[in-house]
């Protein structure tokens, strides 16, 4: 039973190991012994982060992201200024033919 060594073993261990040593806790002894390792030795994970690498990555992913979006936005407001210009072009020609319409049934009442 893990549960009974004492916390500050965790400590001792270098923190570039932590990883391998909490994988084979988890595998030998369940998740619960694994997470009584996790909560002592947490702060040892940490410091092995590179957090300004790991922002300057989602800050990266989060970048890319947003260009994909505002290339797909682009996208569909071409698609939508092109559906503009063919039902303007359907209203002229409409428009046309009313006043065609209206012209010869003038010339009929006329006869």
């Amino acid at each position: 039973d893990l549960q009974g060594v004492n916390q500050s073993l965790y400590n001792e261990i270098d923190p570039l190991h932590l990883p391998e040593v909490l994988s084979l806790v988890g595998h030998h002894h369940g998740h619960g012994e694994l997470f009584v390792s996790l909560k002592s030795s947490i702060v040892g994970l940490f410091s092995t982060v590179n957090m300004k690498k790991c922002m300057q990555k989602k800050k990266e992913y989060h970048v890319a992201k947003a260009a994909e979006h505002a290339a797909i936005a682009a996208e569909h407001r071409a698609k939508a200024e092109e559906i503009d210009a063919k039902l303007a072009t359907m209203d002229q020609a409409a428009e046309a033919n009313q006043v065609d319409v209206d012209s010869q049934s003038n010339k009929r009442r006329r006869t």
